[in-house]
């Protein structure tokens, strides 16, 4: 099969749709089929190209302005590109954004007949704030029904659509978009996070280059540094705890980087939280072994990737309750869920004391994600695709 998978953003850039992509397209052509990337250019691409011979950038574009999106490119007449997509003689098109690359999909399926899936990543009603914060508040509703347009559009231009949970189905039909959906959790390398994949001597070094001592206890965010994940909370309940030896270690980039850092060094906590910045995709997995737990207070996720990706690293979860990770995290099997602040500092130190409580939840983590292995994924994803061939 060749298939064409299209998204408005991607590597280099790092965010639970870029790695759910990249995910797909190995297990795609490890099973045999001719994966095709289309994706706009981004700084830092050309390095990260070389290795990846499937990706075609498409040319040119506007970087959307505000700060949380500037990793999106809004690319005028993007029907000009149906006729290069004619030539890669696709059998299937997936999209898995609704910018440019989601208007060039439809367009591609309404000339040259090729069916259509589309995957339904993101609850947008979560992030209006990156568009205006005063906007947001004050025009919601009017924003929303652009929102609910925009999405109606997408799904009943496919042919099938993939949602990662049941969370988002749900709010699909809450829209009254109303058409079958195929819930797809995404899948995960999981050998790539797990314990035995990495030498100890290479995590103490990372560990001793960040400032960490062997026998630190180390709390652990990794994700996109932006205000829907509530990582000001997390710092909240953080702040709380005074224990020389617990640490929170922040790993990954974006529009509220620079603010929430000065906000740690106003509070003088920069001895205590230590910021990696972005790390590369092919280092992600070792570092995810600094972690004792996982921390997360986010309630935007559509599945929560990085939380499966700490359990098979073998963390323990402390992390907000959402509705989402009910089927996730099992609260006291493999993580403890928080409510408020306070008792997200209370759960930190319950396992930081408790050793026979968090020997038992550790050792119940890489086990409740085996579900999500890459492989599964990929096949229930060829199910889609068949699907759509059908019609």
């Amino acid at each position: 099969m060749r298939i064409g998978i299209l998204a408005d953003s991607y590597m280099p850039y790092m965010s639970g749709v870029s790695t759910s992509i990249h995910i797909l397209a190995e297990g795609l052509i490890e099973e045999g089929h001719e994966v095709f990337i289309i994706t706009p250019k981004y700084k830092g691409y050309k390095v990260y190209d070389k290795d990846y011979d499937y990706i075609k950038r498409v040319s040119g574009g506007i970087v959307l302005p505000k700060k949380g999106v500037r990793f999106l490119k809004y690319i005028p007449f993007v029907g000009r590109y149906v006729r290069k997509l004619k030539k890669l003689n696709l059998d299937i098109i997936h999209f898995h954004t609704e910018l440019s690359m989601g208007k060039l999909a439809i367009k591609a399926r309404r000339r040259l007949g090729i069916p259509l899936v589309y995957t339904v990543h993101t609850m947008y009603e979560e992030y209006l704030h990156f568009v205006s914060k005063k906007l947001a508040k004050t025009f919601r509703k009017p924003m929303m029904r652009i929102v609910k347009r925009i999405m109606r559009k997408h799904i009943l231009n496919s042919n099938e659509i993939i949602v990662p949970s049941q969370k988002i189905k749900d709010l699909m039909l809450s829209y009254n978009i109303n058409r079958e959906y195929n819930i797809v959790p995404t899948g995960i390398h999981l050998d790539v996070f797990k314990e035995e994949s990495h030498k100890k001597e290479d995590v103490l070094n990372l560990r001793k280059e960040l400032g960490l001592k062997e026998d630190d206890f180390v709390c652990l965010f990794v994700g996109r540094v932006s205000l829907e994940k509530g990582i000001d909370k997390l710092i909240d309940g953080f702040k709380e705890i005074n224990k020389d030896d617990i640490k929170f270690v922040i790993i990954g980039g974006g529009p509220h980087f620079k603010d929430i850092k000065e906000r740690v060094e106003k509070e003088g906590l920069k001895d205590k939280i230590i910021f990696t910045g972005i790390v590369p995709w092919e280092d992600i997995g070792l570092y995810y072994q600094l972690g004792d737990v996982f921390l997360n207070a986010s309630i935007s996720e559509t599945q929560g990737l990085a939380y499966i990706e700490a359990l098979a690293s073998g963390q323990p979860l402390i992390v907000k309750y959402d509705k989402v990770l009910e089927n996730v995290v099992i609260d006291g099997e493999n993580g403890l869920f928080f409510h408020e602040v306070p008792e997200l500092t209370e759960n930190i130190l319950k396992l930081y004391n408790d050793k026979e409580l968090y020997n038992k939840i550790k050792a119940n983590t890489l086990k409740s994600v085996l579900k999500y292995e890459d492989k599964v994924f990929v096949k229930n994803v060829l199910e889609v695709y068949k699907k759509a061939i059908n019609q």
